[in-house]
């Protein structure tokens, strides 16, 4: 069984009613998600990256029926109270590893977490998880 603390058994619970139990994978790693490569490009600017993946876990990976990774979810604070270095490594390295390999990355707040367990609030999964990708593929095109 993998430990969870509560929020982020509430938010697999979430992707998993949403996904499907079997499409929603927790702390894989990042070289599994990636297909067991890094991309040659990433691996030229850090050397090192490739035993960072290694040791380091996505917290949710949606799968397809295949079994391909397709999107990554993870908690992110944005460093509203304060830095953490591991944090910041997390951040700094694994979004420009996705990207490489041709996945989304999406990572939520705890405010916009709190939201769509208000059961008051107009935000669910969909509306959320739609305006990330939406949002990230804006910024993509702008690069």
């Amino acid at each position: 069984m993998i430990a969870l603390n509560l929020q982020e058994a509430q938010l697999f619970r979430l992707l998993a009613d949403f996904f499907g139990r079997d499409q929603v994978i927790p702390h894989m790693s990042v070289m599994a998600v990636c297909g067991g490569a890094l991309p040659e490009r990433i691996i030229a600017v850090d050397a090192q990256i490739s035993g960072w993946a290694r040791r380091s876990k996505c917290l949710f990976t949606i799968v397809d029926p295949q079994d391909i990774p397709k999107m990554v979810v993870e908690f992110f604070s944005g460093f509203e109270c304060a830095i953490d270095v591991h944090e910041e490594e997390h951040q700094r390295l694994l979004a420009p590893i996705l990207k490489a390999v041709g996945l989304r990355y999406v990572t939520i707040s705890p405010s916009e977490f709190s939201e769509l367990l208000d059961p008051h609030s107009a935000l669910d999964l969909f509306t959320l998880l739609k305006a990330k990708v939406e949002q990230d593929a804006a910024m993509g095109d702008s690069l």
